[in-house]
C-alpha cells in the first residue's frame, strides 16, 4: 500500500524518471555515441586484469569519459599514481578557498562519477544513475522497486544514487545491488544513526563492492559496524562534518588501499579557524590512537585540510608501513616527530599549511625518509632555514613556496642529487655570491619568483646555467649589463612551449686568463623562463628609484665582439704607471662622487624616517637618564595596583576615524568596559606627540593596529606600526592586534606588516553580514578581556 501511495502521489515525477532510465539502461542497437562528460579521456593502456577496469577507469566494457578532472589512478593495480608534479604550480587557493594540496581532491580519483554525482561510464544494463532525482528515503526504495522490472538488479556494477534527499542509508534497497562494484551516496543528509533505524546502522552485505563514495553527506560520525559486511579498496569520506570515529570502525577494512578523509568541517557554528597552532580555540576530529592500525594494506592516506585534536596527532603513528602517498596539509600539525614516518616507504608528502612545524626542525627531522622521499611539499610553513634537507638523497622535487627562507647555502643542497625541480618562489632570498647547486646535477627547473634578489652575480649565472627552465619575475633586480646581456634577445625567441622564452645563445665572460689558462665562458641557450612579462622584468635603477627596461640601456649597448670575445688581461701583464694612477684616481673621484650623490638622494627621499630616528634616540635618553614621575605624564600609571591606565592604545588613521567612533569605540567601552586610548581623547595637551605615543603605548595592556590603505600612507601611522613593533620586542611583551578593515594588495603591504600578518594572529572585519560582525565583536572581546584577566 505504501508504495502504491508513494506511484500516486508522484505519478508526475516517477513517469519522466523511468523513461530516462529506460534510455539509459538499455541503449538501441545501433550503440548510439556516448555523451563525453570532461575533457579529459581515458587512460591509454588497458590494464592486465580486467576486474579493476572499473575502480581505474581506463577502458574495456567499463569505459569511462572522465569527469573533467585530470584522473591520478594508476595505470594498473598496484603501479604508481599518477599525480603531476610541477615546479612551477600556480600553488593558489583553488577550492572554496582551501589550500591547494598535493595529492588534489577527491575527484582526480573518481572518474567514473561527476562532481553533481553522474555517472560517466558507457551506458547499459551494468550502470544505474538515480542521481540528482530529489529522491526521498521511502521515494528510493518505491523507484528501485520498479526498476527491477525493466533490468535484472544483480547486473548492476555501477550505482549512483548521490544528490538526492536521503536521511538514511539506503541498506535494504542496496541488498538488492549483490554484484555492484562501485557506488556514490553523496551529497545526501546521513546525519543522524540511532538504535531505531537499526538496518541503516551498516552497510549490507556486498562482496563485491570495492569503491565508496560519501562525500559531502553531512556525516558527524560512523557506527563502529558501518563497513563490517564490506571489503573496500577505495573509500571517500571528504567533505563531511566528522568530529570522532569510533577506534575499532575500520577493522573489516584490511584490504582497504585509498582512504580519503579530507576537508572534513570540525568549525563551530559561527566561528572562523585562527591561523596559529599553539591556540586551541577550535576543535578538530578525535581520532583514537590506533585508528589506522588495521589498515595493513594502505598505499594513499589523504587528511589534507582536516584540523585534529591535539591527542589526535598520536593517531598517525598508527599508519601502517605500506603507505607511499600521504597528506598531512593543513592539518595543525605542531612539530615534525618520529612517529609520523613509522611508514618509511612513503615517497610523496605534503606537510604544507603547517604554521609552527617549522621551529622544531633539526638535521635528523626527515632522516627516517632518506630512503623513499621523492617528493616533498612543504608551503607556507614559515621555514627559515635547510639544514634538514641532508638526508634526503632521493628527493626529485621540493617545494617551499611562501616560507620565510632568506639565505641560500651549498652545504643545504649537497646531497640532493636527484633533485629535478625546486620551487623556491615567494621567499626573501636574496643573491649568493657562491655556486650552491653545484652537485644537483639532475636538477632542471627553478622557481625564484617574488623573492629579494637585486643583482645577478657570476655564481648565480654558474647555476642558471644548468636547468632548462626558471622564472625570476617579481624580483627587483639591479640595472646592470650581466642583466642587459641575461635579457637581450628574449622577446625574438619564443619557444615551441606557450609562455616559455628563451635567454639568448650569448656567453658570458666569467673568468680571467692568466697563467696560460682560457677563459671560461657559460651559455643560457637552452634555458627557459616561464613566466616571462615584460613587467616582471624591468630594472630598478636605485639612484633615480626608478624601474626600466633593461632592453633598452643605451650604457650596455655594447658590439658583441668587444664584450665577449675581448681579452681580459692577465694578472702577470704590466701596465704603464701613469695609466694605473690616472685608473686609480678616475675610480676615487667616481666613487666620492658616488657617494655624496647617493647620500644627497637618501636624505631627500628619506627624511621623515631620519627626522624620528633622532626623535627615537631622544626618547631612548628621556628612558635612561629621567625618573618615573619626569617620563610619565600620567603619574597614576605609575601606581603598583594601576599598573596600566589603559587596556588598549589604538593607532588608526583619519580616514578610519568614524568606524573606530562609530563601532570600536561604543562596542569596546559601552559593552564590555574595556579602556581605549584614542590620540585625540587621550593625549595630553602641551607635549609633543612622540612622547605622548610612547608615554601611552607603555601604560596600555594591548596595541591595536587598523590596518587599511589609509593606515599604509599615513606616515604617523607607519611610526606606530614600526614603533609597536620595537617596544614588544623591548619589553619581551606579546600583546599585539591587527584588526584589517579591507584586503591590502600584496604591492602595497610593506615588509614590517608581511611579517607581522605572517606571525601574529589577525582579524577581518567582515562588510557584508551582520551576523558576521556580532561573531567579530564576540572574537575580539573574548581576546581582550583574557588579555585584561
Amino acid at each position: 500500500m505504501e508504495i502504491a501511495e508513494f506511484y500516486c502521489r508522484n505519478v508526475a515525477v516517477l513517469l519522466p524518471v523511468l523513461l530516462v532510465l529506460l534510455l539509459v539502461v538499455l541503449p538501441s542497437a545501433n550503440n548510439r555515441k556516448a555523451r563525453s562528460v570532461g575533457s579529459v579521456a581515458a587512460a591509454a593502456a588497458p590494464p592486465t586484469d580486467p576486474s579493476d577496469c572499473d575502480l581505474l577507469g581506463c577502458g574495456g566494457i567499463y569505459e569511462c569519459y572522465g569527469n573533467g578532472w585530470v584522473n591520478y589512478l594508476p595505470y594498473r593495480a598496484g603501479e604508481r599514481y599518477n599525480i603531476p608534479l610541477s615546479a612551477f604550480h600556480a600553488g593558489a587557493s583553488t577550492q572554496q578557498g582551501q589550500p591547494e594540496c598535493l595529492l588534489g581532491t577527491a575527484n582526480n580519483y573518481l572518474p567514473w562519477v561527476t562532481e553533481d554525482g553522474r555517472l560517466t561510464v558507457r551506458p547499459g544494463p551494468h550502470a544505474l544513475d538515480l542521481s540528482s532525482l530529489r529522491l526521498s528515503d521511502h521515494g528510493v526504495q518505491g523507484l528501485v522497486q520498479g526498476v527491477s522490472a525493466l533490468i535484472p538488479l544483480e547486473e548492476v556494477l555501477h550505482l549512483s544514487i548521490a544528490r538526492n534527499e536521503l536521511t538514511l542509508v539506503p541498506s535494504p534497497t542496496l541488498k538488492k545491488f549483490q554484484n555492484v562494484r562501485l557506488l556514490s551516496l553523496s551529497g545526501n543528509f546521513f546525519t543522524e544513526f540511532s538504535n531505531d533505524t537499526a538496518e541503516h546502522n551498516r552497510l549490507p552485505l556486498l562482496t563485491k563492492l570495492r569503491v565508496l563514495d560519501m562525500r559531502n553527506c553531512s556525516l558527524r560520525t560512523l557506527p563502529e559496524a558501518f563497513f563490517r559486511n564490506v571489503n573496500l579498496e577505495y573509500l571517500f569520506l571528504s567533505h563531511n562534518r566528522i568530529t570522532t570515529l569510533p577506534a575499532e570502525i575500520f577493522y573489516p577494512l584490511r584490504g582497504l588501499l585509498h582512504l580519503d578523509l579530507s576537508n572534513m568541517d570540525t568549525r563551530r557554528t559561527g566561528e572562523e579557524r585562527i591561523e596559529n597552532p599553539f591556540m586551541k580555540l577550535i576543535a578538530g576530529v578525535d581520532l583514537h590512537q590506533d585508528i589506522f592500525f588495521p589498515l595493513i594494506s594502505l598505499v594513499f592516506l589523504d587528511l589534507s585540510n582536516t584540523r585534529l585534536e591535539y591527542q589526535a596527532f598520536i593517531a598517525l603513528r598508527s599508519v601502517q608501513r605500506r603507505v607511499k602517498y600521504v597528506s598531512y596539509c593543513n592539518i595543525g600539525l605542531p612539530a615534525i616527530v618520529d612517529y609520523l614516518f613509522v611508514s618509511k616507504k612513503i615517497a610523496m608528502l605534503d606537510i604544507s599549511y603547517n604554521v609552527g612545524v617549522a621551529q622544531s626542525l633539526h638535521s635528523a627531522s626527515f632522516t627516517l625518509l632518506a630512503d623513499s622521499l621523492e617528493v616533498l611539499y612543504f608551503k607556507d610553513s614559515m621555514v627559515q632555514q635547510l639544514n634538514w634537507l641532508v638526508p634526503l638523497q632521493r628527493l626529485r622535487v621540493l617545494n617551499l613556496r611562501g616560507n620565510i627562507l632568506r639565505m641560500l647555502h651549498r652545504e643545504s643542497f649537497a646531497n640532493l642529487t636527484n633533485l629535478e625541480q625546486l620551487d623556491l618562489s615567494y621567499n626573501y632570498i636574496s643573491a649568493w655570491n657562491q655556486q650552491i647547486l653545484t652537485t644537483t646535477t639532475a636538477l632542471r627547473s627553478v622557481n625564484l619568483r617574488n623573492n629579494s634578489i637585486v643583482i645577478l652575480t657570476t655564481d648565480m649565472l654558474y647555476d642558471f646555467s644548468r636547468l632548462s627552465a626558471m622564472g625570476l619575475g617579481g624580483n627587483t633586480i639591479q640595472c646592470s649589463c650581466n642583466y642587459v646581456k641575461f635579457l637581450r634577445n628574449i622577446l625574438h625567441n619564443r619557444t615551441d612551449v606557450a609562455g616559455a622564452y628563451t635567454i639568448s645563445a650569448e656567453p658570458l665572460i666569467v673568468g680571467r686568463r692568466g697563467s696560460g689558462t682560457i677563459s671560461n665562458k657559460l651559455s643560457l641557450q637552452h634555458v627557459q623562463l616561464f613566466d616571462y612579462e615584460e613587467s616582471e622584468y624591468l630594472c630598478m635603477n636605485f639612484t633615480s628609484n626608478q624601474k626600466l627596461d633593461p632592453l633598452e640601456l643605451q650604457d650596455c649597448m655594447i658590439p658583441e665582439d668587444e664584450l665577449i670575445n675581448s681579452e681580459i688581461p692577465g694578472e702577470g701583464e704590466d701596465e704603464p704607471a701613469h695609466a694605473k694612477n690616472h685608473t686609480l684616481v678616475y675610480i676615487l673621484v667616481s666613487v666620492a662622487v658616488s657617494f655624496l650623490i647617493l647620500t644627497g638622494v637618501g636624505l631627500f627621499y628619506y627624511w621623515f624616517h631620519i627626522k624620528y630616528f633622532f626623535k627615537i634616540m631622544k626618547n631612548s635618553a628621556v628612558l635612561s637618564f629621567f625618573n618615573d614621575e619626569k617620563l610619565y605624564l600620567d603619574k597614576s600609571g605609575l601606581l603598583k595596583e594601576a599598573d596600566f591606565h589603559y587596556d588598549v592604545f589604538v593607532s588608526y588613521s583619519n580616514a578610519d576615524r568614524s568606524w573606530v567612533l562609530d563601532h570600536l569605540l561604543p562596542n569596546m567601552e559601552g559593552v564590555s568596559q574595556i579602556n581605549l586610548c584614542l590620540h585625540e581623547r587621550d593625549f595630553e595637551v602641551g607635549y609633543g606627540i612622540l612622547e605622548n605615543i610612547i608615554s601611552c603605548m607603555d601604560r596600555s595592556r594591548c596595541l591595536m593596529l587598523i590596518v587599511s590603505e589609509s593606515f599604509l600612507l599615513s606616515h604617523w601611522c607607519q611610526f606606530e606600526m614600526h614603533l609597536a613593533q620595537h617596544r614588544l620586542l623591548e619589553t619581551r611583551r606579546d600583546e599585539l592586534i591587527l584588526v584589517l578593515l579591507e584586503d591590502i594588495p600584496r604591492r602595497k603591504c610593506p615588509k614590517t606588516l608581511s611579517y607581522l600578518l605572517k606571525t601574529k594572529t589577525y582579524i577581518k572585519w567582515p562588510t557584508k553580514s551582520v551576523n558576521e560582525q556580532a561573531l567579530f565583536w564576540k572574537r575580539l572581546h573574548k581576546t581582550l578581556l583574557t588579555s585584561k584577566a
